[in-house]
């Protein structure tokens, strides 16, 4: 954690993405290496204005700043660090990052966006009937179970009942319980293809048969409801298992009624809940449950929960298949404005299946700009219309087959036969292939090869993307080789370390400091009896601070003893007694002090060594930048900096 906040900073410090005409003139040459104007001018804008300050770094002093963060980053792949395998696998991870938002159909994308938040605003409720189908079914199975839930819709539309229909055919475990009955819900709650469904549908509507990855869905929308937002609550459960006898049952309704009326006559909710709760998980926080809507929690308890009016409001005992719960309000809060809920859509898009809607809207925006040509006769995978299969092509099943026909192309690119054999091989798995399995893999073969093919030209199609890509590939760079010659050099390098501090020990003194004690009296009585007993001895043995803070405060405290070496600054008491400060805030009056002060002198090693190494970092990394200065030959425009602003 604290490599990666610390690359973190380097990112950070670098970056830039402001937008600017393209300028490709030569500021600066490091031996061959060419640094062009625009990307000194991005890196400058982003850091000009010196934090501390408030004022603007002159351009010639950045520079000078600049250069020695290029040779250092010169001098990391000049000594092969962008090379390691570690290095390639984690610039690789953040340049697939980086990407990410160019590689989406932004059109499509708002779209989707706006059609979430839309949703948003309404709960539905519907029932469905499940007919089971693996996703990479035959199609004669696949059609088998369309022809099945076919059936069963026009069973329902003729006028049997969708739940007596559901219980005698779904495949939904759920059904002998719920008849069908999903309760409401809302977006992102339910796979996009059924929640597409349903939001499309009207009440009292029965769908066709919708396809998900689970198989066939009949549903019936049977309500829909303005959004009821989010509640938070804090809860008392009192469990009452299956199977539960009745006298049980009583005593735990009793118990209920009892703590319920507790409660309400003003024992504090959060301690009872601590006591008497069963749900050990929101008992330790007083009950407290996080945050829900719609279709988190069952019926009866949403139910009693969204009908609390008020905050601090508690419902009357609520039975639940659980058992028996107390519920208090502790907050509500409404659909918010679409500026503060747009963050939270799009991590939740990027989780969801309607993720792949704006990714296959921008394959196939790509295959139109690339002009993507299949060569259909060549297709692994061909679909027999008279037997309704899928049928693969033998050739894929020889070994040693030749394999170089064209599958398709895009502008100079090709691909043959082989190229998918091969990442049919590195992508199968375990798993026997069938002929479908083929089919979907061909899919995201193309799709892959386009995607590929595009985020090559990300920086030619995009400056902020190259320039942002080139920022963290230097900041990497510069973090390992420094941490290499700086850091951790300092901190394993004992003998330079300590011949550094050997060195330089007049810049580590302590300034006069004052050792001792201070006494804070409550009272007068208290100040004149701790007065007469300080440095003094009882049977000859000195007596201590634990003896008189036992001796005076045996009922009540009224002695506080604080104990340490002080420097000016570090403790109002001392400031006042030892170097005449002014007093600020404090009681002088009762106040007593016993020490001696101590002399300016040397710290011990120990006592800054932090400081130590610090200052040692900063020597050799002045050392460094000055050997790379004459090492590698440095050529700045004076022309083209003279441009720069």
């Amino acid at each position: 954690m604290k490599r990666l906040s610390l690359f973190i900073c380097f990112v950070l410090m670098l970056s830039n993405v402001f937008s600017q005409k393209s300028n490709d003139e030569v500021l600066l040459h490091i031996e061959n290496q060419k640094i062009t104007k625009e990307e000194f001018q991005r890196i400058y804008d982003k850091n000009k204005i010196n934090m501390s300050t408030g004022e603007i770094t002159p351009v010639d002093e950045y520079l000078e700043l600049f250069i020695n963060f290029k040779l250092k980053v010169y001098e990391a792949e000049k000594l092969g660090f962008d090379t390691t395998k570690s290095f390639i696998n984690e610039f690789e991870g953040y340049r697939k990052q980086l990407a990410s938002p160019y590689l989406v159909d932004e059109e499509a994308n708002k779209k989707i966006i706006k059609e979430a938040y839309e949703r948003m605003q309404l709960e539905v409720r519907a029932s469905h009937i499940l007919i089971k189908l693996a996703l990479d079914a035959l199609p004669v199975d696949t059609l088998a179970a369309y022809e099945k839930a076919m059936d069963i819709r026009r069973r329902i539309l003729k006028g049997e009942s969708f739940e007596s229909v559901a219980k005698g055919s779904s495949d939904d475990p759920s059904v002998k319980n719920n008849g069908g009955d999903l309760g409401y819900f809302t977006v992102f709650q339910m796979i996009y293809p059924f929640e597409n469904a349903i939001y499309n549908s009207k009440i009292g509507e029965v769908t066709k048969p919708v396809r998900t990855r689970f198989g066939y869905h009949i549903i019936k929308v049977t309500d829909k409801r303005k959004a009821r937002g989010e509640v938070k609550v804090a809860h008392i459960m009192l469990t009452v298992p299956r199977g539960t006898t009745s006298e049980i049952e009583k005593q735990k309704r009793q118990l209920c009624n009892e703590l319920y009326h507790r409660a309400m006559r003003g024992e504090d909710f959060s301690e009872l809940a601590k006591e008497f709760s069963d749900d050990k998980g929101s008992a330790r926080n007083g009950g407290e449950l996080p945050w829900f809507g719609s279709g988190r929690m069952v019926e009866e308890f949403e139910k009693a929960s969204f009908d609390l009016k008020t905050n601090g409001e508690i419902s009357q005992p609520v039975r639940t298949g659980f058992g028996w719960h107390i519920i208090k309000r502790i907050d509500r809060k409404d659909i918010p404005p679409f500026e503060e809920a747009v963050d939270e859509i799009v991590r939740k898009i990027n989780k969801d299946q309607r993720s792949e809607v704006a990714l296959k809207s921008l394959v196939n925006k790509l295959k139109s700009e690339y002009n993507f040509k299949e060569e259909t006769d060549n297709l692994p995978v061909t679909y027999d219309t008279i037997e309704n299969v899928y049928v693969l092509k033998q050739v894929y099943l020889l070994d040693n087959a030749n394999l170089n026909k064209t599958l398709f192309t895009f502008l100079d690119k090709k691909y043959l036969e082989k190229d998918f054999a091969l990442y049919v091989e590195n992508n199968r798995g375990n798993k026997d292939l069938k002929p479908y399995n083929y089919k979907m893999l061909y899919d995201e073969f193309v799709e892959e090869k386009i995607l590929e093919f595009e985020e090559s030209r990300l920086p030619e199609k995009y400056p902020d993307y190259k320039y942002l890509l080139k920022e963290y590939h230097d900041g990497m760079l510069l973090f390992e080789i420094t941490d290499q010659k700086i850091w951790s050099k300092a901190v394993a390098d004992s003998i330079g370390l300590q011949k550094f501090y050997n060195d330089h020990k007049k810049d580590y003194k302590w300034d006069e400091r004052w050792k001792g004690s201070v006494y804070y009296c409550s009272n007068e009585n208290t100040y004149k009896a701790v007065s007469n007993i300080i440095g003094k001895r009882s049977f000859g043995r000195k007596i201590t601070n634990d003896d008189l803070l036992k001796q005076f405060n045996t009922n009540e405290e009224v002695l506080k003893i604080e104990t340490g070496t002080f420097e000016q600054g570090k403790n109002e008491a001392v400031d006042y007694f030892v170097w005449n400060k002014e007093e600020s805030g404090i009681n002088k009056q009762y106040i007593l002090i016993n020490g001696d002060k101590i002399s300016s002198e040397v710290k011990k090693f120990n006592e800054c060594k932090g400081l130590v190494i610090s200052d040692y970092q900063d020597y050799l990394n002045e050392e460094w930048i000055k050997s790379l200065r004459e090492q590698y030959n440095i050529k700045v425009n004076s022309a083209v900096l003279s441009s720069v602003k």
